[in-house]
């Protein structure tokens, strides 16, 4: 049975309630086929080549670091093209690391899932805190090539 922009959308928003809830075993089941590129260290990884074990170990880490973590869906865009879902678009972390100040990111986001034997599994994922302006471009005075002097 094909799948649906709407339950890809569900599935990224199962996938956020997941980390807000320090749902590890959800994390785990989403991600443990996945690769991909995020704004931390942790996120930079080929889970499979990582092992669901040591995967764990890390998400335990990163969440007994936290006094809190949220994050919190703005803006969800989603397309399908046969058992392949994509999604992208705009969250926002507010978390604070034990003994420092609060924080708070604005983080663009692409996955590309698919439904498996254990239910959605993120397949790719990139995460990106880099500048960028309201309407999520680049500003150009990071991208304008000087004129050579």
């Amino acid at each position: 049975m094909p799948i649906t922009k709407e339950e890809v959308a569900e599935a990224v928003r199962e996938w956020c309630e997941a980390w807000n809830t320090r749902d590890i075993q959800t994390i785990i089941a989403m991600e443990a086929q996945s690769g991909g590129f995020g704004y931390r260290a942790l996120a930079r990884r080929d889970h499979v080549a990582l092992g669901e074990g040591t995967w764990q170990q890390r998400l335990e880490q990163f969440f007994g670091q936290k006094d809190y973590f949220h994050m919190k869906l703005e803006d969800l865009q989603t397309s399908v093209t046969g058992d392949i879902g994509v999604a992208w678009g705009l969250f926002i972390e507010e978390f604070q690391e034990k003994g420092r100040p609060p924080e708070r990111v604005r983080i663009r986001l692409s996955l590309v899932l698919t439904k498996g034997a254990r239910g959605w599994q993120v397949l790719l994922y990139h995460r990106d805190i880099q500048p960028f302006d309201e309407d999520g471009s680049y500003p150009r005075a990071l991208t304008v090539v000087s004129p050579a002097t």
